[in-house]
């Protein structure tokens, strides 16, 4: 007779499940079998054992009106007590809003700077991977996964094309099968172009208010908002983030007066976009610093050009606040 399933065992099946459903959710490769393989041989059990078990949590997200791996069909004949063991850990997984370093803010914050910033990638013509994304604006794939799903849906209920058919893998630069299941879009490249037609016609911003917030990841997450290029979102959000959300030299944290600059001999097409390849200026400074008429030494003090002294003097000689 099988012995009863621990809750240790129980918590680990859980935890497998979620992990590959993130991975279908971005479309990544992944392989059932070899979960299951490396489940049985830790804990003694069979591998049929583990694929029936994650039937049985695909049956309570079914339950629960949730999305579940495709070719794990809903298994239903589960003991009501492993059945309400396994819906208590579905809970707690969905309520994991921060990474697993706890250190960004909760994902939900940053959803009106996520749609912002993937409408400017519409009007630019662009798309953007699930990596790309998650560096832009700090949040973990768990919490990415989710997002898209709020921000799919709502452009759904308000009859826009579906805004998160720009997010692709890496590798298949297509969307996962969850743009077909969510919403019926079996085409995503034809998606794409209805996003890209509808954004240049329509120059409207998000329909979400952005309140006022004190939290630095979100002024940080709509910093980059603004910015369509991947590489330069990411480059904007670490920058941001490493000033304090402060211009080094005059100290404005007015967002929308902000601008992240490269050092001098730094040149994003290399790959310098790292939080030490630039600074965070005001928009002026960053315009005199990229006309040389305004240095920064190598032990950070500000040097100006006689011809801008009249308007900058109280910036002579001033050493940078990072």
């Amino acid at each position: 007779m099988a012995k009863d399933w621990s809750e240790g065992e129980l918590a680990v099946a859980v935890e497998a499940y979620r992990q590959m459903a993130e991975l279908e959710a971005m479309g990544e490769p992944y392989s059932k079998r070899k979960v299951y393989r490396d489940l049985a041989k830790r804990f003694g059990r069979t591998e049929k054992s583990f694929e029936y078990r994650m039937q049985n949590i695909s049956a309570v997200l079914d339950g629960l009106g949730k999305r579940w791996i495709s070719g794990l069909k809903p298994a239903g004949n589960v003991g009501i007590n492993v059945k309400s063991r396994i819906v208590a850990l579905v809970k707690r997984w969905e309520k994991t809003d921060l990474s697993e370093s706890g250190k960004v803010a909760p994902y939900k914050a940053k959803l009106p700077a996520m749609r912002n910033w993937l409408i400017e990638v519409a009007r630019h013509k662009g798309k953007v991977t699930y990596g790309q994304t998650m560096e832009a604006f700090g949040i973990d794939r768990f919490s990415l996964r989710h997002a898209m799903d709020i921000l799919g849906h709502q452009a759904n209920s308000l009859g826009e094309p579906i805004i998160t058919a720009l997010i692709v893998g890496k590798k298949t630069q297509r969307c996962s099968s969850g743009l077909v299941t969510e919403f019926g879009v079996n085409d995503d490249e034809a998606e794409r172009q209805r996003l890209y037609d509808f954004w240049h016609a329509n120059q409207m911003e998000s329909v979400q208010t952005e309140t006022e917030t004190s939290d630095l990841e979100v002024k940080a997450a709509r910093f980059v908002s603004v910015e369509s290029r991947p590489d330069q979102a990411a480059f904007r959000r670490e920058v941001y983030l490493a000033c304090d959300g402060k211009c080094v030299i005059s100290g404005c944290d007015v967002l929308k007066a902000l601008d992240a600059a490269h050092k001098h001999g730094r040149d994003w097409r290399l790959g310098h976009n790292q939080a030490d390849d630039g600074y965070l200026l005001r928009k002026d400074l960053h315009a005199l610093y990229d006309n040389n008429l305004l240095s920064i030494t190598e032990d950070g003090k500000v040097e100006l050009d006689p011809s801008v002294m009249e308007h900058y003097q109280q910036f002579a000689g001033k050493n940078l606040t990072i």
